[in-house]
């Protein structure tokens, strides 16, 4: 599987919910559960969205650093959406609650 067909796939609630799922990680889970309420969302919604702003807002050591997860990897997709999640987690410890769309684009009401 591609970078590019990953993020396009985690960019989905339902699949970036199953992914999130399947990595087995239950502080992981727990940790963006809190968050998901923080925003009022989902989990799906705010897994999907960290995907999101990830891929809109990282910057160019945070894809290196991804590209180095990926290359030792045994399951890059997952692998891939656990360092995107811990990301986010990470940006939004610092971030202000804001009401509405956090994927990152802008576009969104």
């Amino acid at each position: 599987m591609l970078l590019g067909e990953i993020i396009r796939d985690f960019s989905q609630e339902a699949r970036a919910t199953e992914a999130l799922l399947s990595c087995n990680d239950v502080t992981l889970l727990a940790k963006v559960e809190l968050a998901a309420r923080r925003y009022d969302e989902t989990v799906g919604e705010y897994a999907a969205g960290a995907v999101r702003r990830f891929a809109n807002l990282a910057t160019s050591e945070d894809w290196l650093g991804l590209m180095n997860v990926i290359e030792r990897a045994n399951d890059p997709g997952i692998d891939c959406l656990t360092m995107m999640m811990n990301w986010s987690l990470k940006q939004d410890e610092a971030a202000p609650v804001q009401s509405g769309c956090t994927c990152g684009s802008g576009g969104c009401s």
